[in-house]
């Protein structure tokens, strides 16, 4: 359903602190790996402990227990999206900057639109979302460049990763809005991080031989910030976005963690704040703002189409 609620289109509030718990995520991964823990090994104890969180939740929520084919199903899905997205981030975090993953990260949007466009059957994109999206990469990119003075400068392999990372974040969301119609329950969400987990351990021993975690501040503040915030409090409200206003929009949340990014090195680290960077928040705004539901005097009675929002309505 499209309406508003206390004057925001809806999923604001919740776009926006998901962009908020996200975006600091890429800084604060990276703070783990700078401390000395193993980046596969990281993700793997994020998950697990994320896992656990979940598992709590469910039980002194008294949650209703899904099927157990439903339940397998959140562990295949958690394989293919959450350990599709955090492994090849994590990795890449050894190479480069947060920041950098953060911009590379927010192409998922146009992923997201542009696998709709294949698999949704004759689905209807309009001539605004395209040019919103491309008004929101502009910013994106036009943050970068003047946020490291035009020597936004990274790692092949690094970008590699972070490409790989992007595109299972874009065409998971589209799975997961198709898989998952009516978001994911707290069991389910306990399965796909248990499955996620289960991926990192297959190539833990193939690609870190010698592991290491040593227990410091940054690594505990690292695993304990990324299981809670990023991924228990995080994919709870994702999937929530992709139930309420579709996998595109949902994905809206990655061109703020480039602005998260920003805000916080100017506002935590004293980083110098140059008036392109201004110019650039305002084109990622304006991208968002075009990018939200129109709502007309009737239209809370009105069902979204599920072509444009990328996921099918739930029945209220």
């Amino acid at each position: 359903m499209v309406a508003q609620h206390s004057g925001f289109a809806v999923g604001t509030p919740q776009l926006l602190l998901l962009g908020l718990l996200w975006g600091l995520t890429f800084p604060m991964a990276r703070l783990g790996i700078d401390g000395g823990a193993s980046p596969f090994l990281l993700v793997l104890l994020v998950l697990a402990v994320a896992s656990a969180v979940m598992a709590t939740v469910a039980a002194v929520t008294r949650a209703v227990r899904p099927p157990v084919r439903s339940l397998l199903q959140s562990a295949a899905l958690g394989a293919f999206l959450i350990a599709g997205i955090n492994l090849p981030l994590y990795w890449g975090l050894q190479f480069a900057t947060g920041g950098a993953a953060s911009i590379v990260y927010a192409t998922a949007p146009v992923i997201s639109l542009v696998t709709l466009g294949a698999v949704g059957g004759g689905s209807h994109v309009t001539t605004r979302q395209v040019g919103a999206l491309g008004l929101g990469l502009t910013g994106v990119v036009v943050l970068g460049v003047a946020s490291t003075g035009g020597a936004l400068l990274v790692g092949l392999f690094a970008v590699a990763a972070f490409v790989v990372g992007a595109s299972m974040q874009g065409v998971g969301a589209v799975l997961g809005g198709r898989v998952r119609p009516r978001g994911e329950g707290p069991w389910g969400l306990t399965f796909q991080f248990l499955g996620a987990a289960t991926a990192a351990l297959v190539v833990l021993p193939i690609l870190t031989p010698s592991p290491a975690f040593p227990v410091n501040a940054a690594t505990l503040g690292s695993l304990l910030y990324v299981a809670v915030a990023s991924m228990a409090v995080g994919y709870s409200l994702f999937y929530q976005l992709i139930e309420r206003v579709g996998a595109v929009r949902a994905n809206l949340v990655t061109f703020l963690n480039p602005v998260v990014a920003l805000v916080s090195g100017v506002l935590a680290f004293g980083e110098r704040f140059v008036p392109l960077e201004g110019v650039a928040l305002a084109l990622i705004l304006v991208a968002l703002y075009l990018l939200q539901p129109r709502v007309g005097p009737a239209a809370s009675s009105t069902p979204e189409r599920p072509e444009v929002a990328g996921t099918t309505p739930a029945t209220t």
